[in-house]
């Protein structure tokens, strides 16, 4: 194996530029919140051996200013440009969209207006459209609750988002985007999203009116043609900010993995607008162990007797991806992307007539987006909006238990309605919470006792709602809704 990798070394090194300029190649590293012990000279000085331009990093507040324009002198020095990818310390589920807009313009103004005449492409956010992807029992914009039995949804259509999650991941890059444009509207911004067919978050982007100059994708593997059909109609040029294949089956297999994805995203370059290409990443972090992120690195780590990191070595990956570079173009035949498995298209399900029926709902799932969908099918006969089903879940993620969930439906002037509040004798009304509630008609003694405190006014219209749903009959008919949620 290795006998072939230094053929195929040898052939790219010997081999002319016939295809025009090559691509920007760069590296992802973590010098402000990793690796301490590892200097940023240190960092630098092998991105400029591995003939690399572009240092990517992450910098999340403005308190990192000081530490970004060090490593932006030290990389002026060594003719390596720095791209900084602003990720927001920001609590997606607990601020405003308006706050979200508010802070992240702010944050890029402070960022950009310091670097403007030494850093001219920012990355704004990272992979920040996953928070929005649906996921099991969520509600769709068109009224469909997602299959709770399905996993997160592919992405590759815009209405594979979360809406009211999608308002918050827009806030931020529209803040970001134009908080970048207030300092100096000729500075390029990249955005972009985690790959893996997330193409209908850029249909979002786009509906939402965000500016980008750059499209950013990410690759690790699934195929690339594809995605880059999509980015080519955008009309904007593209950067592969993320891209590797894992030593975690062994360094020969991260060696191999790294050359083919080089040599594919490299030849692509005669038919797409790619412009640069960032590998993931510089240094292992095998703090991160067992996960594959531990052992994605060019250049191995160990931990030092005073608990700093210092590099191990370099990888076989890190030759091949030199090599490779200093060839500047290749004559290799490009490696044909593999086939992708057709998967027929599946048909969006038939919306439900009107009603709604909790039996119709898959209880198999336990979370919070699914128990606010069977309770307002059971006390409104309909399915939640995806905002209602969100802000309901959110509050109790963060500590609303499900009495007060369900109590803050049946206070609403819809539930009153559903129920015939206004117009229903107190005879009536009780009839309908048993009907609406328990499934079945009152008994005697349970319609007499009910009936002579709400004609005493011993009790509210309100207060009849919540004992029924506080009864052990309710629980017994509608356990799901009290099923202990998993901890993520």
């Amino acid at each position: 194996m290795i006998a072939r990798l230094c053929v195929a070394l040898a052939a790219l090194l010997g081999a002319t530029a016939a295809w025009g300029a090559d691509l920007m190649w760069g590296v992802n590293g973590h010098p402000f919140t990793a690796y301490p012990g590892i200097s940023f000279a240190r960092q630098l000085d092998f991105v400029r051996d591995l003939g690399m331009k572009s240092y990517r990093v992450n910098i999340s507040t403005a308190d990192d200013i000081p530490e970004l324009a060090a490593l932006v002198e030290q990389a002026r020095a060594r003719d390596i440009d720095i791209l900084p990818v602003i990720t927001p310390d920001l609590d997606l589920d607990a601020e405003t969209a308006g706050d979200l807009y508010a802070k992240s313009y702010a944050m890029a103004v402070a960022m950009v207006s310091r670097f403007k005449d030494d850093i001219r492409v920012w990355e704004l956010g990272n992979e920040l459209e996953n928070y929005a992807i649906l996921t099991a029992c969520e509600m769709r914009d068109d009224g469909i609750q997602y299959d709770c039995s399905w996993g997160p949804a592919g992405g590759d259509g815009p209405g594979h988002y979360f809406t009211p999650r999608w308002k918050q991941v827009s806030a931020v890059l529209r803040g970001l985007s134009d908080g970048t444009a207030s300092v100096d509207p000729t500075i390029r911004k990249a955005i972009g999203t985690a790959g893996w067919g997330h193409t209908g978050a850029f249909e979002r982007m786009i509906a939402d009116g965000i500016d980008w100059d750059i499209s950013v994708w990410h690759h690790y593997g699934a195929d690339l043609k594809q995605p880059l059909d999509y980015l080519k109609t955008l009309g904007k040029p593209i950067w592969v900010t993320e891209f590797n294949h894992s030593s975690e089956k062994g360094e020969q297999a991260q060696a191999d993995g790294l050359l083919e994805m080089m040599t594919l995203l490299r030849g692509y370059r005669q038919d797409y607008p790619i412009e640069a290409a960032h590998i993931y990443e510089l240094l292992d972090e095998p703090y991160w162990a067992p996960s594959f992120e531990a052992v994605m690195g060019l250049v191995r780590l160990r931990k030092t007797d005073k608990g700093a990191w210092t590099p191990d070595g370099v990888k076989l990956a890190y030759g091949v991806a030199k090599a490779f570079i200093a060839a500047g173009g290749s004559s290799v035949a490009v490696p044909q992307s593999p086939a992708q498995t057709s998967q027929p298209a599946s048909a969006d399900p038939v919306p439900p007539a009107a009603g709604c029926d909790t039996g119709s709902l898959n209880t198999a799932v336990v979370n919070h987006a699914n128990q606010v969908a069977y309770f307002y099918c059971l006390a409104l006969n309909r399915l939640p909006n995806p905002t209602e089903q969100w802000r309901q879940a959110l509050a109790m993620k963060q500590g609303r238990t499900v009495a007060e969930m369900m109590a803050s439906v049946l206070e609403t002037p819809e539930f009153s309605k559903v129920n015939g509040r206004e117009e229903a004798t107190n005879a009536a009304y009780i009839a309908a919470i048993y009907r609406r509630l328990l499934g079945r008609e009152p008994d005697g003694r349970g319609l007499s006792d009910y009936l002579s405190r709400l004609d005493g006014n011993q009790m509210t219209r309100e207060e009849l709602a919540l004992e029924a749903v506080g009864s052990q009959e309710f629980r017994s008919l509608h356990s799901f809704l009290f099923a202990q949620v998993p901890v993520p």
